[in-house]
């Protein structure tokens, strides 16, 4: 459990920083307040979790987009950009997939039947 809830948090900072380097402090503060939800043992909270990862995942590529032809028009090269940038994107979405271990569905009250798969389903 320690494993995801450091994964989220560094995503969490790397966006905040994002954010504060865009001059959007209060966004900054907001989306550092988030990993605090965790204290609430509930599963809309791993979900609410998510959504934040998967978001932040497309605002890493909508920046790498305005990034990238900012350095076209410089004449600039963009290709190492475009690696870092898809990088962090892929790490954004994998520290809100890694928030659907077992260990953390247990935790916030997710059911899991035996095969592990969830019983939330109504087949």
């Amino acid at each position: 459990m320690k494993a995801q809830i450091i994964t989220y948090s560094f995503m969490i900072l790397l966006l905040a920083a994002h954010f504060s380097r865009a001059n959007n402090n209060l966004l900054a503060f907001v989306i550092l307040v988030i990993p605090f939800l965790l204290f609430i043992k509930e599963r809309w909270v791993i979900q609410v979790l998510q959504g934040v990862a998967y978001l932040a995942t497309l605002v890493w590529i909508f920046a790498a987009y305005d990034y990238i032809l900012i350095r076209i028009a410089d004449g600039d090269d963009w290709q190492r950009l475009l690696i870092i940038m898809m990088a962090v994107a892929l790490y954004s979405a994998f520290s809100g997939y890694f928030l659907m271990s077992k260990r953390v569905k247990e935790r916030y009250g997710f059911e899991i039947d035996t095969a592990g798969k969830d019983e939330d389903s109504n087949e």
